[in-house]
């Protein structure tokens, strides 16, 4: 009996989404049951069940991906005009590209080379695992065509990065045949370096034989393992043409083990071993890092490193690492360096208005903080807040009219991206939608976001949203689903009513099913262990993961777990939101570190750049959304306003 694998696992949640519209509204209600049932029936592999269901679903728009399923758990009895069928009917979705991925594979795996090579013929997969996969079933064909293979063996082998394993067997047969030579080695060797890969270079190190080769590999080991030698006349025994790899990788090597000493003497020898182009990768490397840690002699070293202002990342960092000591006319000479159109921005403007009242406070810098507080954002809410000025949402709208959505839901992948997001499978409905998206013109592409937003589909919404560079259609970026249990729970855990919601647009977007490469789960991104010990503190009914997928679950622990971070942290939202997003005790170490910072200071002064764009997102989106419910809004509280740069010198207070 064949095995077969139920590849659409459908979750617990099914979204439920109404459309006014005839095409938005068209009822496939009962196909869906009967899709689900045949995905079952399939799992279970009672063929003849699911080939009465199947056929009862008629021209429904999935059928396509029953049927790959079905290919995919039959791969062993598959054939490959069944193959070249599906992938020819289906050519248009991400399907066949998928199907003919897994059949190669297969056939790899099962060494069926000669179908391999024929398949291959007819639909190339050109990337590296299946240009190998090729080039193995080659060396097993006839004698020219493995002569073929032994050559392109080399083209693949001569690369600075490791290889997937598919080109293991194709890499021994071509060393059987006494490669790769010394200086094949010795040029790998050098090209792995150059991509800073020295695990790669340590292993292709032991295959360099010859002794004048041996001599440069060493050498550079010699002064990479030592690197206080690396600007000795050791380095002028290594070839010009590496000279600079060396360079590079032996100081960043060293100012790991002794970032003060490194970077004294990269400042020191830089001009005499490199060129100013050549240059830059290790300042910024070491600049960067000393003020991101916010090193106590990060600023004087900063001065030597980069005198001139010339590289814009570090002088980001200069000005924060100048903010957390206060320096205001260091952080107005570094934000006056940046580039033109860094420094219109509403972040650098705020704390360039900032330090010119700290530098002249007899005199009127207002204006400033006056034309940031026309700007959407954490920067122009806290300008508005300080100038006494109303927020600006500056919302604009071009809503689609019922015949361009209609329009846009007769293409094909549209109407499939739209059924599998009702069936709750994102990952398919996120490939169909994507397919669309690019074979959509400009006028389409400005729809879709209206389209997916009628669905429910409010991720899709807001990236279509930030693609087309519609930043002020307020609509299409900050939904509003699950208003009540966001409302009721807020109430509960004593937050303000925008504060969850805040958080679940940062987290997830309001992706019901959101699960984030470390485990966090569900709208507002809580990991599994957090959930189980909130669902404790707060008595609530919680027992597994898959719970966190129920939107009014999630909600109710993610507010809870709010709630308790606010209380922690002195009902200060952007601790509080801190603590959400990094964790409670990397909260404590940066107030122990610098808490006695104003509190924009220490905002900006995060050491995490997510954290830092998370705190000041969530902060700006509470007032969005209390704007666009007609509530009083906020940024700060009239207490946490005090605690402000301008509001902590009642002599550059405005």
């Amino acid at each position: 009996m064949h095995r077969t694998l139920q590849f659409f696992a459908l979750p617990l949640v099914i979204a439920t989404i109404s459309c006014t519209s005839q095409a938005l509204t068209q009822d496939f209600t009962e196909e869906r049951k009967l899709f689900q049932k045949a995905n079952s029936l399939l799992a279970k592999n009672k063929l003849k069940e699911f080939k009465k269901v199947k056929d009862k679903l008629g021209d429904y728009p999935l059928v396509p991906y029953l049927d790959y399923a079905q290919h995919i758990g039959h791969r062993a009895s598959l054939k490959h005009s069944q193959v070249n069928e599906f992938i020819s009917e289906n050519k248009d979705t991400p399907l066949a590209n998928r199907l003919n991925r897994t059949w190669l594979n297969h056939l790899a795996k099962k060494q069926r080379w000669p179908e391999y090579l024929t398949h291959y013929a007819k639909h190339p997969v050109l990337s590296t695992r299946y240009i190998c996969q090729q080039q193995v079933a080659l060396l097993n064909g006839t004698p020219k065509q493995k002569k073929n293979a032994l050559n392109k063996a080399k083209e693949l082998w001569m690369v600075g990065n490791s290889q997937p394993k598919a080109c293991d067997p194709l890499f021994k047969a071509w060393m059987k045949t006494g490669h790769p030579t010394s200086a094949e080695a010795h040029q790998r060797f050098w090209l792995a370096l150059d991509q800073g890969n020295t695990k790669l270079a340590r292993y292709i190190d032991k295959k360099v034989s010859a002794k004048q080769h041996k001599q440069q590999t060493s050498l550079f080991w010699q002064i990479y393992n030592k690197p206080e030698k690396v600007a000795t006349s050791s380095l002028k025994k290594i070839k010009e043409e590496h000279q600079a790899t060396t360079v590079i990788l032996s100081y960043k090597r060293w100012y790991r083990l002794q970032p003060i000493t490194a970077t004294q003497s990269w400042v020191k020898k830089r001009d005499k071993i490199l060129s100013q182009e050549q240059q830059q990768t290790v300042t910024e490397y070491m600049g960067l890092r000393l003020n991101r840690n916010y090193h106590s002699k990060a600023i004087q070293l900063s001065h030597k490193l980069d005198p001139t202002f010339n590289y814009p990342a570090l002088t980001e960092t200069r000005i924060r690492n100048a903010l957390a000591k206060q320096d205001w006319k260091l952080v107005h000479t570094a934000i006056e360096h940046l580039p033109e159109e860094e420094k219109k921005k509403a972040q650098w403007q705020y704390w360039s208005a900032v330090s010119e009242k700290h530098l002249t406070p007899n005199e009127d810098n207002e204006g400033k903080l006056h034309d940031v507080a026309t700007d959407r954002s954490f920067y122009g809410f806290l300008s508005a807040e300080l100038s006494d000025k109303p927020f600006k949402l500056n919302a604009k709208s071009s809503a689609s009219s019922q015949e361009q959505l209609d329009a846009l839901l007769e293409k094909p992948a549209v109407l499939r991206a739209r059924e599998l997001f009702k069936l709750g499978m994102l990952t398919e409905a996120n490939r169909e939608w994507n397919l669309a998206q690019s074979q959509m013109n400009d006028e389409e592409k400005l729809t879709a976001g209206y389209l997916a937003k009628s669905w429910g589909w409010h991720l899709q919404a807001i990236i279509n949203a930030a693609k087309t560079k519609r930043w002020d259609h307020i609509d299409l970026r900050f939904p509003h689903p699950h208003a009540e249990l966001f409302s009721q729970h807020a109430e509960k855990n004593n937050l303000d009513l925008s504060f969850p919601v805040a958080i679940a647009r940062q987290e997830s977007a309001f992706l019901f099913n959101a699960r984030s490469r470390v485990g966090a789960s569900g709208l507002m991104q809580l990991m599994p262990k957090t959930a189980l010990e909130t669902a404790k503190k707060h008595k609530v009914k919680y027992r597994r993961r898959s719970q966190l997928l129920d939107p009014e679950t999630n909600i109710t622990l993610g507010s809870a777990y709010l709630g308790d971070m606010l209380k922690k942290f002195n009902n200060n939202p952007a601790y509080a939101a801190a603590a959400y997003n990094a964790g409670p005790h990397r909260v404590k170490k940066w107030l122990k570190d610098r808490g006695d910072l104003p509190l924009d200071v220490w905002i900006e002064t995060i050491p995490f750049k997510e954290t830092r764009n998370y705190v000041q997102n969530v902060l700006a989106f509470r007032v969005i959304y209390d704007r666009l419910e007609g509530r009083q809004a906020n940024l700060l509280t009239e207490k946490q306003m005090q605690l402000l740069a301008l509001n902590q010198n009642n002599k550059a207070s405005l």
